[in-house]
């Protein structure tokens, strides 16, 4: 009581001495004072009094030195006068300083009863004086940040003139360093964007800022610069374009380009009304027109051309895109192939071809034909433009065209455009390079099985043209292979499955597959279905059988099955979930086949059929986790994933799964932020599912400890990267929040309970000795504090959460406050060391000095 007065007291002019001797114990780690701690337990009534005097105090030192007076010390010269000025400046400079320190820690115990007027003044006055401290102050400027920021989040009044002048200052900061630990602790506090009137000449500042991370390379690799390209748009489309073309004609790889792209279309997703409009014609437009007119041998040309090629990917998988690309390219692509500039219209031709078709989805039928015929036509011409370059190009997207859309393609239009190409174009004497661009192109049609019949009729007319057998050899090879049909093989299908399996995992191989008829895909998918048949057989009858596939074969047809499946969700139903629904069959089928059939077995059946189960869990587990990551899976999807894993480890022995799991967690909390469209109740559920399955791991991994030592510690070792992942995860996107506690007083439970359960087995007292380092702490504690130890945000961030456990009582009782105080000095002598330590051992000693007076009272009693 008599220091908590002592510390309200000393805040004025008169003993200035003994309050900046407290503000120095503060910063001391070895002494036992402690400022949070000291205001945690201050009365409303001496909070208030503190406050007031804190305003008071610094209305006198500002006094005393007017801002507009300030400058450097060593400015100052050397003459005496100003010498004694400059040191008085640095004295009250320090003042200020341990006033700042004081209101930034008084934040944090803020109730909302309490008149905190003066402290709201004190906030705004520091806030005022920032931007006139000498650059030299570098402490003071940073600690008047740290306020700004954290008012900010506390929500307090006159935040948003705080979270303006923290946000210009992280900003300002990151665009010096141009680290990505600045971005993200500028993300933090980027609601204040909405704090700016852009329209207002004092935001020319911040504007320019903001402009300038366009062209700042970590910024646009940064997924948080999505949030500004929508903000900044709302004041400067035109400016933001001029930046990012100011950095195509400088540099930039074409791997950047889609990260700019993606900007741009995140802007446009969001934007509406006026900002739309400029973002559509002052930007994407503007690309179109450089995709037409620039020199094809200009670097920034190939630039342009793949941001375009984003936003003509996207018009596949989002809505509204093929109806915007086709009113943006009518006023120019149409004209540039009409062009009497031979490059421009090549260009034009270029991007006609990856573009088409140009449509809008909201003609009728009849507007729909005539326009895809004047396209058709369109392409026509380009095989007899006079300009090779626009020939070669017009062979190439006949190519494409007719590959891609063979069967939608009128039968009068494929034969006519491939005569063209096969009969006339491939014997150009006027262009080398255009006889060359027909053989280059005509195996992109070949790809297309389905374009065989026609081609066999037309490839005779370039016959002389290719290297190959006469036409008698090639009759006798054909005879040959129909007396074979007479005579069929076997069937194979493990061959088959290899064959499928090579398809799906080569991407362009893949593309190929995909490309097929939907009901060719569709039969696929349900033959392989079949795999589950014959895994229910194997499982129930471990023996060989003829009548069905293999152990290994229907394996592996269960996995193609599930990969092939998330491929065509991804391909051809990215609007809804037909194909996603067949992985959550297969998820019902592993519950009500798989799992059910392991719980009515013994332990010596199950060994029989080890294999083949673990396999089925951990294909079901990384497809699903996949699923996730490419953000194909939406909430719902994510919580049924959580409850089947929690069934998993209900039911299945071993730990196979384990690491998936913790992968699984990793993307699940990593994609929750991007699920804008989820109800904050499914988004509720899904991190208590997290939770809950992130507990229950420790717990089986613990009770491993306690009966398998050996296979506990190989499975601790095994699991250390995913478990570090998916707390760093945890604590990069979701800091503060329930999960974020949730994870960490697991952490904390499974830590304590081990030390406590280690404490109570000691029968020698000099065995319990204050641990020296982290491997002195029992192996599954030593694991988990070792994981949490080594990022220094997770540290604190445990420590706050450790603290909150004492003080709540969550954790109490002599043995499990000895765990904690292992767990703290080891945390003390690590290399990320906190001065959050001293917080939880202060509050650990309350707890221990509240026990001592009770056991003394019950002592006294019964005597």
């Amino acid at each position: 009581m008599e220091k908590r007065e002592t510390f309200v007291q000393a805040v004025s002019k008169e003993l200035i001495g003994e309050f900046l001797q407290f503000i120095q114990l503060n910063k001391d780690a070895s002494d036992p004072f402690n400022l949070n701690e000291l205001l945690d337990e201050l009365s409303r009534k001496q909070k208030e009094e503190l406050w007031q005097r804190l305003k008071n105090l610094l209305t006198d030192v500002l006094l005393e030195s007017p801002v507009d007076r300030w400058q450097p010390v060593e400015a100052l010269g050397e003459d005496n006068m100003q010498t004694e000025q400059g040191s008085k400046m640095g004295k009250n400079i320090e003042i200020i300083h341990a006033i700042t320190s004081v209101i930034l820690a008084s934040v944090s115990v803020i109730n909302e009863n309490e008149n905190y007027e003066a402290l709201l003044e004190c906030a705004v006055i520091l806030n005022g004086i920032l931007y006139a401290l000498p650059e030299s102050e570098r402490a003071l400027q940073g600690s008047i940040q740290d306020l700004c920021v954290t008012w900010w989040e506390r929500g307090l009044p006159a935040k948003e003139d705080m979270g303006k002048t923290a946000f210009i200052m992280l900003l300002r900061r990151s665009l010096e360093t141009k680290t990505g630990a600045d971005i993200c602790r500028l993300w933090r506090i980027h609601q204040a964007l909405y704090c700016f009137d852009y329209d207002l000449e004092e935001s020319r500042e911040i504007k320019d800022m903001l402009l300038e991370c366009f062209i700042n390379i970590n910024y646009i690799k940064k997924e948080e610069v999505n949030a500004f390209s929508y903000l900044v748009s709302a004041g400067a489309v035109r400016r933001v374009q001029g930046q990012i073309l100011n950095l195509l004609w400088g540099s930039g790889s074409l791997s950047l380009m889609v990260h700019i792209a993606e900007i741009y279309f995140r802007a446009w997703k969001k934007a509406s009304g006026k900002i739309l409009e400029a973002i559509e014609n002052s930007c994407i437009q503007d690309f179109m027109y450089h995709g037409v007119h620039l020199h094809r041998r200009s670097p920034v040309h190939a630039r342009v051309r793949e941001i375009l090629s984003y936003f003509h990917n996207q018009k596949k998988v989002r809505q509204g895109v093929e109806e915007m690309l086709y009113r943006l390219y009518k006023p120019i692509l149409w004209r540039g192939l009409k062009a009497r500039n031979s490059e421009v219209r090549s260009n034009a031709a270029l991007l006609f071809v990856e573009a088409f078709p140009i449509r809008d989805p909201n003609f009728n039928a009849v507007e729909m034909d005539s326009e895809i015929q004047k396209q058709f036509e369109e392409l026509y011409s380009l095989l007899e433009d006079p300009y090779p370059m626009v020939r070669s190009t017009g062979i190439l997207g006949v190519c494409k065209i007719t590959s891609k859309y063979w069967e939608m393609m009128p039968p009068t239009i494929l034969i006519d455009l491939l005569k063209k190409v096969t009969g006339e174009l491939a014997f150009d004497a006027s262009s080398a390079d255009v006889r060359c661009s027909v053989f280059k192109c005509l195996p992109i049609i070949l790809d297309n099985k389905l374009s065989h019949p026609l081609l066999e009729q037309l490839l005779p007319l370039v016959l002389d043209w290719l290297p190959g057998e006469p036409p008698q050899s090639k009759s006798n090879s054909a005879s040959k292979r129909k007396v074979r049909l007479q005579d069929p093989r076997p069937v194979k299908p493990g061959l088959a499955l290899v064959y499928v399996e090579y398809l799906l995992t080569h991407s362009k191989n893949r593309e190929c597959l995909l490309s097929a008829p939907q009901k060719t895909l569709d039969r696929l998918l349900k033959a392989l279905e079949a795999s589950k048949v014959a895994l229910e057989s194997i499982l129930q009858w471990p023996e060989e059988s003829p009548d069905r596939l293999s152990e290994g074969a229907a394996l592996r047809a269960f996995s193609l099955h599930c990969r092939l499946s998330v491929h065509l969700q991804h391909k051809l139903c990215s609007g809804g979930t037909v194909y996603l629904s067949t992985l959550e069959d297969t998820g019902f089928w592993l519950e009500s086949k798989v799992l059910s059939f392991m719980q009515d077995q013994e332990e010596e059946h199950l060994k029989l059929r080890r294999v083949v189960y673990q396999q089925i869990i951990q294909t079901y587990l990384t497809v699903c986790k996949d699923v996730v990551m490419v953000g194909l899976g939406d909430c719902k999807f994510q919580i049924q994933l959580l409850q089947r894993s929690l069934g998993i480890m209900q039911t299945v022995n071993g730990f196979f799964y384990v690491s998936l799991l913790l992968s699984i967690l990793k993307e699940v909390t990593r994609s929750a932020l991007m699920q804008k469209t989820d109800s904050g109740e499914d988004v509720a559920t899904l991190f208590d599912m997290v939770q809950k399955v992130f507990q229950q791991m420790l717990e089986c991994m613990a009770r491993s400890f306690r009966k398998q030592p050996e296979e506990g510690l190989r499975l601790l070792y095994s699991v250390q990267t995913p478990l570090q992942e998916f707390i760093t995860t945890v604590q990069s996107w979701h800091p503060g929040t329930p999960v974020h506690r949730g994870v960490l007083s697991t952490l904390i439970a499974a830590s304590v309970v081990e030390i406590s359960h280690w404490l109570q087995k000691v029968s020698d007292t000099e065995e319990v000795a204050p641990p020296e380092c982290l491997s002195d702490l029992p192996p599954f504690s030593r694991c988990l504090i070792g994981i949490v130890m080594k990022p220094p945000n997770v540290v604190r961030s445990f420590l706050d959460e450790l603290k909150a456990c004492v003080t709540s009582e969550d954790i109490e009782g002599i043995v499990c406050l000895t765990a904690v105080t292992h767990i703290i000095l080891v945390i003390n002598k690590g290399k990320h060391k906190s001065s959050k330590v001293k917080d939880v051992a202060a509050t650990v000693h309350r707890k221990l000095k509240t026990f001592m007076e009770i056991t003394l009272e019950e002592d006294s009693l019964e005597r």
